[in-house]
């Protein structure tokens, strides 16, 4: 029995290892090859439209890029010090509980799980780049918002002045119907004989077509940054999804079987296999949740943006203003923002869950089989 349950834990041990290195390996291979062939151009064009973006939507350029940079700096040194104590920790817990399998084995396993958890960790700031920009240009728009709340609520100014007080032929003068009446049109106006408003033109700061699309280009050009992500990193996160879903259900299955004592592990490493075993599960569930909460953010951000043009539609602004806001709505309706692992799958918290669903079931599914 005991020789059986060794026999079986070196069989996960070999199936987990050559299925990993085979799936991690085509993802960072094909993240490289896709990197140097069709990459290089599409990064400057993102490049090129980020700073084209920035100069309209950041007021301190220099300080934002220094604030990304100590961010990322921050991020890799933590994430890859996790990796390299990780990596360390394996091999040594490895090579005590199983004594036919030797260092190198182990050490072949990693330089693709670098490469791929790098891949991860671009599209990650990427997409967190893209929501930044579309913070900045909500913020806009809300400011436009408040703008023409505020100047239609100063709209009327009604006087103290008793009716009695005005003369009537001034009254009949200067009176208009209530359908003769364009809220575009009407202005308090102080200056007029006996303190009553009057029909006057709409005053020049009303009109905000320029600043709406100056928000069309900013969002169009957004859109373009969103789509170039997607080209670039869409097979790889594909990939990446595929190999990190195995890793995690084995992984887990690997650490349930040796609680349930079905795997032959020394009661002496038995704990620091648990321990190894639930650390790769918590860089798995990292490498899942930077794939797709970003994605589900950007996503919640741009439905934002239609809210807000909705919210400015019914504001009443002038003609030009009007005409441009419509073109906005139809652009938002036309040009959504979503993420997709090439097509296949849409990267979003639904995505995260029906992982881990499916995870689970197959634990439970080997596990009942195992016994």
């Amino acid at each position: 029995m005991q020789r059986l349950k060794q026999s079986r834990l070196l069989v996960v041990i070999v199936v987990n290892e050559f299925l990993m290195i085979f799936l991690g390996g085509l993802t960072a291979f094909s993240s490289i090859l896709i990197s140097i062939t069709r990459n290089s151009v599409k990064s400057r064009d993102l490049v090129s439209k980020v700073i084209k973006i920035d100069k309209d939507l950041l007021k301190d350029s220099s300080t934002t890029y220094t604030k990304t940079i100590i961010f990322t700096l921050i991020q890799v040194i933590l994430v890859y010090s996790y990796a390299t104590v990780l990596f360390t920790y394996d091999i040594v817990v490895w090579t005590t509980a199983v004594k036919k399998v030797g260092v190198w084995y182990f050490i072949t396993g990693y330089p693709h799980r670098l490469v791929n958890l790098e891949t991860a960790i671009e599209f990650c700031d990427l997409v967190l780049l893209l929501i930044s920009r579309l913070k900045l240009l909500n913020s806009r728009l809300s400011v436009i918002l408040r703008g023409s709340n505020e100047t239609y609520t100063n709209a009327f100014v009604f006087t103290t002045t008793s009716h009695h007080s005005v003369p009537t032929p001034f009254v009949r003068e200067n009176a208009v119907s209530v359908s003769e009446i364009n809220r575009d049109k009407i202005i308090p106006i102080f200056g007029s004989p006996q303190g009553v408003n009057v029909h006057r033109p709409l005053p020049p700061e009303i009109s905000q077509q320029k600043n709406i699309r100056s928000a069309r280009e900013l969002y169009d050009d957004l859109c373009d940054i969103s789509v170039l992500i997607n080209s670039m990193y869409g097979l790889q996160i594909l990939l990446e999804l595929a190999a990190t879903t195995a890793e995690l259900t084995l992984n887990w299955y690997l650490m349930l079987a040796t609680l349930l004592g079905m795997l032959a592990v020394e009661a002496d490493t038995s704990s620091r296999f648990i321990c190894l075993m639930t650390a790769w599960l918590l860089l798995f569930a990292f490498k899942l949740i930077i794939i797709t909460a970003p994605c589900q953010s950007a996503t919640s951000e741009a439905e934002k943006t239609v809210m807000l043009v909705q919210k400015l539609l019914l504001a009443g602004f002038d003609q030009n203003t009007m005409e441009e806001l419509q073109l906005f709505s139809h652009q938002l309706l036309h040009c959504k923002m979503n993420f997709t692992a090439f097509g296949f799958l849409k990267l979003d918290f639904s995505l995260l869950l029906t992982i881990i669903g499916g995870a689970v079931t197959y634990v439970v599914l080997a596990i009942q089989f195992s016994k």
